[in-house]
């Protein structure tokens, strides 16, 4: 990668964190003064100098996985909390749902790809093949027994529900709502014109 590439990459990163935080932060998901410390630590953990020296890191995809490990995940967000704004009864069926599309599990393997070590790509591939052919329904529990996925956790009995990463949080309120779809294309297509004129 050219410094150049690496540049535009960490770019991407920043406005796909940011897009993310707001949202969180617009549906009360999380509170401001998580995301100001959250923040913080974005944005340190993408001083690519400071990580280098302090950690011996190899490469820089091995810097963007360090920080996308920790960069706001001491909390997950609730896609149970999230799929109850949507349908109070079965929220559960709401997250199935999401999990039906190809999209959805080609997205969740490139996170897992990307973000841990022991995800398990051939089992991944076995079950999206299963899932398309079969009458067999994906659920969070199974994409994570089958996959050694960690991107989402499912917690049993009360109290209990599905919650993932922010960035998987993200996608999924993004499936959920068409219009915050939108609003994100049409201001990263801004992004663009704007990086077109400079």
């Amino acid at each position: 990668m050219t410094s150049e590439e690496i540049g535009e990459l960490y770019i991407r990163i920043a406005f796909q964190y940011e897009s993310a935080l707001e949202q969180l932060v617009d549906k009360g998901l999380v509170d401001k003064d998580f995301a100001d410390k959250s923040r913080q630590t974005f944005y340190n953990a993408l001083d690519e100098e400071k990580l280098r020296t302090d950690q011996k890191i190899r490469n820089h995809t091995e810097i963007i996985r360090r920080y996308m490990r920790g960069m706001i995940c001491e909390d997950m967000v609730s896609l149970t909390e999230i799929a109850r704004q949507y349908s109070k009864d079965s929220p559960g069926y709401i997250i199935q749902s999401w999990m039906r599309s190809r999209n959805t599990l080609e997205f969740l393997r490139q996170w897992e790809n990307d973000m841990n070590g022991e995800f398990d790509d051939k089992a991944c591939e076995e079950l999206i093949h299963q899932a398309h052919t079969t009458s067999l329904t994906v659920t969070p529990s199974l994409w994570i027994k089958r996959t050694c996925a960690i991107g989402m956790r499912v917690k049993q009995g009360k109290g209990g529900g599905v919650s993932a990463y922010p960035e998987i949080a993200a996608d999924f309120r993004l499936w959920l709502d068409p219009a915050e779809r939108l609003a994100l294309v049409r201001l990263m297509c801004r992004m663009n014109v704007n990086q077109k004129t400079m």
